[in-house]
């Protein structure tokens, strides 16, 4: 009989230490898998979905059951998804007490929102699309971009109903990776920004549904070289002068104009409008790291991106023909005359502060979000430098745009700021209602004859480019009429 040969020392001790490599280099993710698990957030998921198509389909029965069961769920699982994110729990809480007394009052409609809410949450439970309690996202881009193959593979089977819901679910979760594409790529962000709404447009559209493949596949190929990203303290310097040049443009000819009309009050009413935009925007926030959760906030944030673009666009309209009707020099000597050192009346004054609170905020948030996203892929002291480094560089800007501009005749100033206000009038449009339609406050259509150029805020939708053709037709019209006038003037034969 052959006897077997026990494993030498030598064996025996490389056994123990390849075990204890791998013990090591799994611990990390073990937590993951155990908080995953431990929440049973995919169950809940299905139960919530469950509960959606019940009270969509009026089974008020069928629907009390599946509150039933996913209020069982949250009362085993409720501290485990505290310990991961306080913020989520407590919106989830708070969802759950708006459904049941929304149901408990006969009020189907409103119990409809708030399963869709409380739906969104859970999935974002399930992803890991929130801020935990150290303030770091759980979802990745690699985790988004998985999402985007899911929904792919849904429009090639042709179940289009599951595909537009995983793709209106994507539109809400885009807040918890965008911070990771806008430091890198302000073509992709932009581009990616664009094709969600086409998305949600053409899987809308029973006869372009055949087009959203590609478009995913699109999304997919920009936004895979960006899923290993690794950050610097340049990175985080780059999204506020990225952000901030708009709005710092919008504000400095707002300064140029209130130093050539001579008016301090009116340099302290832009100046006082620009603090409390910048101090709104650091208020939102400190909100949002403290109060809320990245993903309760983000539906609110594209509401606020695209009001105050749609109101900063209006009013950059005025202040565009305002400043070419004042070009002539004779008729801004004549405003001076008139106005004496106050150049500007109260009202007038006023406006300059709004429009400036609504471009710093406009921007800002933006740039806040931004930030927040990036804050733990980064050392703090990495992170501080770079918003430090990027402010910097904005004030270098807004100190060499406000000296330069006072330097130029009266006529190429306003002639170019004109223009410059005109341009950001004619974009702040465009994205605002981009950002409306985003929130879902607009219907995502898409039409192919229109232009898609996202870096001017060109979209192939009417509801973004009818309005900008309205200011095009506006701003030509003014610049027609101005020249008509002054060739008139000319004309008049002096006495």
């Amino acid at each position: 009989m052959k006897r077997h040969r026990r494993p030498s020392a030598l064996i025996l001790f490389a056994r123990i230490v390849l075990l204890a490599m791998l013990g090591w280099a799994i611990a990390p993710f073990a937590p993951l898998f155990a908080a995953t698990d431990s929440t049973h957030a995919a169950d809940a998921s299905l139960q919530a979905e469950a509960l959606v198509s019940h009270l969509d389909a009026g089974d008020a029965a069928a629907a009390a059951q599946d509150l039933a069961a996913i209020k069982k769920w949250w009362a085993k699982d409720k501290n485990d998804v505290k310990q991961r994110s306080l913020d989520l729990a407590l919106e989830i809480d708070s969802q759950i007490a708006a459904l049941s007394l929304a149901m408990l009052s006969g009020k189907m409609d409103e119990a409809s929102s708030q399963a869709g809410n409380l739906r969104f949450s859970v999935i974002n439970l399930q992803d890991g699309a929130y801020a935990d309690n150290s303030g770091k996202s759980q979802m990745t881009l690699s985790t988004y971009i998985l999402k985007l193959r899911e929904a792919g593979n849904l429009a090639k089977k042709q179940e289009w109903v599951e595909a537009g819901q995983r793709v209106k679910q994507l539109q809400q979760q885009w807040l918890s990776v965008e911070g990771d594409v806008v430091s890198q790529s302000q073509r992709v962000y932009n581009d990616t920004e664009r094709d969600l709404v086409m998305l949600d447009g053409y899987l809308s559209n029973p006869d372009q549904r055949a087009l959203a493949a590609p478009v995913i596949d699109r999304l997919i190929e920009g936004l895979a070289p960006l899923a290993d990203a690794k950050y610097s303290w340049w990175d985080a310097a780059l999204i506020p002068i990225r952000e901030g040049m708009e709005g710092l443009l919008v504000v400095g000819a707002l300064l140029m104009y209130a130093k050539r009309a001579g008016s301090m009050p009116a340099r302290r009413w832009v100046v006082g409008g620009s603090v409390t935009g910048l101090l709104a925007s650091i208020a939102a926030g400190f909100a949002v790291v403290l109060l809320l959760s990245s993903s309760a906030f983000g539906h609110n944030n594209l509401l606020i991106n695209g009001w105050t673009g749609v109101c900063a666009s209006v009013m950059l309209l005025y202040v565009s023909y305002w400043l070419h009707r004042h070009s002539d020099t004779k008729r801004f000597n004549r405003l001076l005359a008139e106005r004496s050192t106050r150049a500007l009346s109260g009202g007038h004054m006023f406006s300059l502060a709004l429009l400036s609170f609504f471009a710093i905020v406009r921007e800002g948030l933006e740039t806040v979000i931004f930030l927040i996203g990036m804050s733990g892929k980064m050392s703090a002291m990495e992170l501080v430098a770079g918003i430090a480094a990027g402010f910097l560089v904005l004030t270098a800007v807004a100190f060499v745009i406000v000296k330069a501009g006072s330097r130029l005749p009266i006529r190429p100033f306003f002639l170019g700021s004109s223009l410059i206000v005109f341009y950001l009038c004619f974009k702040f449009m465009g994205s605002g209602i981009h950002s409306l339609q985003m929130a879902g406050v607009l219907p995502s259509t898409v039409n192919e004859t229109l232009p898609d150029f996202s870096t001017l805020s060109l979209y192939p939708s009417w509801y973004s480019t009818l309005p900008q053709l309205v200011f095009l037709a506006c701003g030509c019209a003014a610049v027609v009429w101005s020249l008509l006038k002054s060739k008139r003037r000319r004309e008049v034969p002096v006495s």
